[in-house]
């Protein structure tokens, strides 16, 4: 009896002498939070666009004829009237002269007809004959000067001279080019809009656009609207839209220098919750979620989200949060559900 009491208390000696365990607690994990807000939606294209002067025109003679001079300074400013071109004038001076003195002489000859006509002593065919003359040799001679008027080009209007193709002395044939002569008075950015885009916007021209120069992002220019087709390429199925710079402006680039034009709606005023790319889960396929944060449990729960589109590092959500939520937006991968965090505060 004595010896089972002994063992015992033995026992509760020693079950009382073991250390009581102690329960930690875990300290919150530090996360970086975003909170989603809402931004006003905006529709916005920006198309790749070819830089062109408002008129192109290749300069011709309208004669044969060997070339006496040319003003045709590549890259140079011309003002409306300037003489540009000559050919030698002497050839069709002498047909002017030719033809002036026939047409004089068949005047003279309508005069004396028509003085015998009406004393009747010449016949109706002889002052037909004479009359015809005289109109046949005019025009000869009217011929002979317009052709004596072509042998000098000048500027039809204030430009640049783009390109020049021949020079002095040389032998010119009517119809071969001399140059070609820009206006750029305004310059044109041309590009091509795909069928949806044009058919979305029909009509509209609430817009502000403006364009750069590609290598020149740095130096943006407000352009305006100049016209659009309305039939559409075959094979691309894009309208070609043409928008213009005053040229005053644009003298610090050329036709023919690629740009990119950027368009945005005026009139588009719809609120979309955006929040950072890099917090979201999943994909297009399965869905998407977000860690969102419980602010009065310091707790994280996964929430489904409708993200109606992705734009650059933020993703547009439908639905599944409020404005002013705060969710997880880096390390998505290793949190979980009821984790207890603290928000990650920057200190400077």
């Amino acid at each position: 009896m004595n010896r089972f009491f002994l063992l015992a208390a033995a026992f509760v000696l020693q079950a009382c002498s073991e250390p009581t365990a102690v329960i930690k607690e875990t300290a919150p994990v530090v996360v970086q939070l975003t909170a989603a807000r809402l931004t006003n939606l905006v529709d916005e294209y920006e198309f790749p666009a070819t830089v062109s002067a408002v008129k192109s025109v290749d300069l011709k003679f309208e004669v044969s004829g060997r070339l006496i001079f040319e003003g045709l300074i590549e890259g140079s400013e011309v003002k409306k009237g300037q003489v540009l071109a000559k050919i030698d004038p002497k050839p069709f001076q002498r047909k002017v002269e030719e033809n002036r003195i026939r047409h004089e002489d068949a005047q003279r000859n309508l005069k004396r007809i028509k003085d015998v006509f009406e004393k009747n002593v010449a016949s109706q065919r002889d002052y037909d004959e004479a009359k015809s003359q005289f109109s046949i040799t005019k025009i000869a001679l009217e011929n002979a000067e317009q052709d004596l008027s072509y042998c000098t080009i000048r500027a039809p209007f204030d430009a640049v001279i783009g390109a020049r193709y021949i020079e002095n002395d040389s032998l010119i044939r009517s119809g071969d080019t001399l140059a070609n002569l820009q206006d750029r008075s305004e310059l044109y950015f041309s590009f091509e809009v795909p069928e949806r885009i044009m058919t979305a916007n029909a009509g509209n021209r609430d817009v502000i656009a403006t364009a750069h120069i590609i290598g020149q992002k740095d130096k943006v220019y407000d352009i305006h609207y100049v016209e659009h087709k309305t039939t559409p390429d075959p094979i691309t199925q894009t309208y070609g839209v043409t928008f213009a710079i005053d040229g005053k402006v644009a003298k610090s680039f050329y036709p023919g220098s690629r740009a990119i034009v950027n368009i945005v709606q005026k009139n588009s005023r719809a609120q979309v919750l955006v929040i950072p790319l890099s917090a979201l889960m999943g994909n297009s396929d399965s869905g998407f979620s977000v860690w969102r944060f419980n602010q009065s449990e310091n707790m994280l729960s996964l929430v489904k989200v409708n993200v109606s589109k992705l734009e650059g590092e933020y993703a547009l959500v439908a639905s599944g949060l409020n404005s002013g939520d705060k969710v997880v937006s880096a390390a998505v991968g290793q949190m979980r559900e009821g984790l207890i965090v603290r928000e990650y505060k920057a200190t400077y």
